[in-house]
């Protein structure tokens, strides 16, 4: 299909933007575009995904079930989190404990980067004058 040009502002507004495009290639029914030049674009979806590493943790803020979360580590910051499902069985006669990792306790993953998290523990300067012995 051959669109004539028509040399309007639009037209030449589309054109000046579409520098900042891939060029593409057409397949011959028209429905798909393929990225010329190999598939550097991925780069960006590969490194989303890929991991240093993998531990088990907790939410410890605001979280009561203590769900088991898989958390997916990338040069020591925390990139991803999922809910780990594979608890072990506590019998045939009881029902299995199974958190679905709620969403208070999800909620507060960004507190592992807050700058106010409380990172050392407080220490009181000085002997304290109301407990005997000064401790």
């Amino acid at each position: 299909m051959v669109v004539p040009h028509t040399g309007g502002p639009a037209e030449e507004a589309l054109l000046r933007g579409g520098r900042f495009f891939t060029p593409g290639a057409f397949s011959d029914d028209l429905r798909t575009v393929t990225r010329e030049g190999g598939r550097a674009g991925d780069v960006f979806y590969r490194d989303r995904w890929s991991h240093d590493k993998v531990v088990r943790s907790t939410h410890g803020v605001n979280c009561t079930g203590s769900c088991s979360w898989k958390i997916y580590v990338k040069d020591g910051i925390i990139t991803w989190e999922t809910q780990e499902t594979d608890y072990p069985s506590v019998g045939p006669d009881r029902p299995e404990y199974e958190p679905r990792g709620c969403p208070r306790g999800a909620a507060f993953s960004w507190y592992t980067y807050s700058p106010t998290r409380v990172r050392y523990p407080y220490a009181r300067r000085g002997a304290r004058r109301d407990v005997p012995g000064g401790a």
